[in-house]
């Protein structure tokens, strides 16, 4: 059986694009909202960008496994072609899956210990201690994988690039930032949770211009990529 899927990465793009603006855009109103009007309720942690377990946390998580899925789908037909680099391909998919996991459960909000960074005096960008390996991680990842992207096409290598590098500076970047100035004037602040909603904005933009690069950077691949789908009977057969 063959399934043909017919996807425009331009067309994509653009409609995650727009569903991001109206979450930036409702959002914002919303910390204007209670933070200058006072005004509050229930509903508007449904699509507050400065929470978790919400739609826009579910919007940000369906992107990154879109992402591992299309690494998973790039990683198989690499290994069927022979192609040293599959492996590669095959991490970047297991990353993926761990970032959507992580967007749901929040598992590197466990290390903002605030009383651990206060003891240890750390500077103020580290005050949210999971910051500090994922940096190291960053950096280690960065070695491997620059290698991996010089045998890339300079478009998909471009794509790639800008959308690591948006996407980091919104998880850590903006997270330091945003760490800072809750230190110093407390998260019950419309800076404060205007700095949050950018670094949500930057992280969902960097993941859509990665999966923009990925369909790109598949299509100039395979141009005829085929799917087989196997079901096998677990059942013995008497």
């Amino acid at each position: 059986m063959q399934i043909k899927l017919s996807l425009s990465p331009r067309i994509i793009a653009l409609r995650l694009t727009i569903g991001v603006i109206i979450f930036a855009v409702i959002s914002t109103g919303i910390q204007i909202s209670k933070y200058v009007y006072d005004k509050r309720a229930d509903w508007m942690d449904t699509f507050n960008l400065d929470r978790e377990m919400n739609l826009p946390t579910w919007y940000s998580a369906l992107m990154l496994a879109f992402c591992a899925v299309l690494l998973g789908i790039i990683a198989a037909g690499k290994k069927t072609e022979g192609n040293r680099y599959h492996h590669h391909w095959k991490l970047l998919a297991t990353i993926f899956w761990f970032l959507a996991i992580d967007e749901v459960l929040t598992i590197h909000e466990v290390l903002i210990i605030p009383e651990v960074a206060e003891f240890l005096r750390l500077p103020w960008f580290l005050h949210s201690m999971w910051v500090i390996p994922a940096t190291i991680l960053v950096a280690l990842f960065i070695k491997k994988y620059w290698r991996f992207t010089q045998q890339l096409p300079a478009q998909s290598r471009y794509h790639f690039i800008l959308a690591a590098a948006i996407y980091i500076g919104g998880a850590l970047v903006m997270e330091m930032i945003g760490s800072h100035y809750a230190e110093f004037d407390g998260q019950q602040r419309l800076t404060y949770a205007l700095i949050a909603t950018a670094e949500e904005i930057m992280e969902m933009m960097g993941t859509i211009i990665f999966i923009y690069g990925l369909l790109t950077y598949i299509r100039q691949w395979a141009n005829n990529l085929q799917l087989q789908i196997n079901i096998a009977d677990s059942q013995k057969r008497m």
